[in-house]
Order: C-alpha cells, then structure tokens, then sequence
C-alpha cells in the first residue's frame, strides 16, 4: 500500500466509513503500510464493528480472544462473535462455537456449541466441518450418524486442509465411519504429508515400514518420514525412529 492508498484510507476511515475503518484495522494488524499496531487495530475494529460490520465484528472478537491490543476477556469476544454470528459471519460462528466448547462462556446455553458448529458447517466452513464431523463421530450411536460424520471430515478434507486429511485418512485406516481401505488411507495421508502434517508422516512411516496388501515395505521412505515428523516434535515418530535404526 503506498502511502498516498493509506492517507485516502485514513481520511474515509476518519469521516466514519466502516469499510475503510476495517480496512485500516487489517492493515494495523498485519503490518500493510503501516508499522503493525495491534492497539490501533483493535480500535480500528471496534470503530467498524460499532456501525455493525460483521468482519469487524469477527476481527474484534479475535482481539479480545487472544488479548492482542486489548485485555483479554472471553465475555466480550462471545459478545462480539455472536453478534457476527447473527449476521451470517461463518468464522464468528466458529469461533463463537470453539470458545463456549473451551469452556469460556458459561452463560452459554444447551447445544448452543452443535448449533453454531454445523451452522458454520453448512456454510461451508472447512475448519468447521472438520470439527463437526470429528464431534459427530465421538458421539455417533449408529453407522448412518457414522456416516454422517465421514461425510463431513471428507468434505472438509476435499478443501484442502491438512488436518482434514490427516483424519479422513484415519477413517480409512481403522474403518471407523468408512470402509476400510489403507491404499486410500495412504493417499490422503500423502497429501497431509505434504503439507507438513506431522502426524500423517508418522502414519505413513508405519505403512512404509511394515508394507501391506497392495504396498511393499520400504525402510527407506518409512525413515525419511519417521525423520520429518521426529523434527516437527512427533515423539512417537522420535521412538519409531530409533527402532528403525537398531
């Protein structure tokens, strides 16, 4: 941003405009144009999230959350993440989800944590449909809430994200929701992999290393993995590792 876009910026964001008072809290907050500031991006956001504006609403919350350019307070966050939330923000709604899960609103009512978690599910949320499928599958009673379940970790997963992979994979490996399949437990435990997910390397060291139908062992591959997952603190990883090397 040059400095000329973030003077503009400042004068919209100074007349009361919640986008550009959005807009400089972003830019506070990660250092765009500006040195980062977390105090000033707060107060950006909270000038923005007073007119209403959902995102601000949302990045405020985070604010509160964590304590970054405010104190932090869980009360508040809920507050700003709920109002977010009631304005069809799928991130407050998460967030909103994971702090009453967590503990940090008390006044929270019965179920209100599901609610919030498959709201930001449908909407499409991969972290949310991750969490909500992982949740569903804890509690699942029957194969179709099984099922159910899978469904959504693979949704997720389809997106993307590592975790997401690394826990469809997992299905695949015991069978627990889907069939089981371990040449596909092994792709999606590459694909976490190559993401840097620590928890997949180890896995797919425990494939590589002992082999199975359809995969021949190879001790190479399997101390490579080991190895990786061993420097990102996979202690497991760390033993399996020196087993390997007797």
């Amino acid at each position: 941003m040059t400095s000329q876009e973030y003077s503009d910026l400042l004068r919209r964001a100074e007349t009361g405009e919640a986008e550009a008072e959005l807009r400089l809290g972003l830019c506070h907050s990660r250092g765009e144009g500006v040195p980062r500031d977390e105090a000033a991006a707060a107060r950006w956001f909270a000038a923005a999230a007073a007119q209403g504006e959902r995102r601000a609403q949302c990045a405020l919350g985070v604010c509160h959350a964590k304590g970054t350019g405010v104190a932090q307070d869980y009360a508040a966050a809920a507050r700003c993440f709920r109002e977010a939330a009631m304005q069809g923000d799928r991130r407050a709604a998460f967030n909103l989800a994971v702090l009453i899960q967590t503990g940090h609103v008390p006044e929270a009512a019965p179920g209100e944590a599901a609610a919030w978690l498959r709201h930001a599910a449908v909407a499409g949320l991969p972290d949310a449909q991750l969490r909500f499928g992982v949740d569903l599958l804890a509690t699942a009673g029957s194969a179709p809430e099984k099922q159910e379940a899978a469904a959504w970790i693979f949704n997720s997963a389809q997106t993307g994200l590592a975790a997401a992979q690394y826990q469809l994979a997992l299905l695949f490996d015991t069978g627990e929701g889907a069939g089981r399949d371990p040449l596909l437990a092994i792709e999606w435990y590459e694909l976490a992999a190559a993401q840097g997910h620590a928890g997949a390397k180890y896995n797919l060291g425990g494939h590589y290393e002992h082999g199975h139908e359809g995969l021949e062992p190879d001790p190479a591959r399997a101390e490579q993995l080991y190895r990786e997952a061993a420097a990102a603190g996979h202690a497991a990883a760390a033993e399996a590792l020196r087993a390997l090397q007797c």
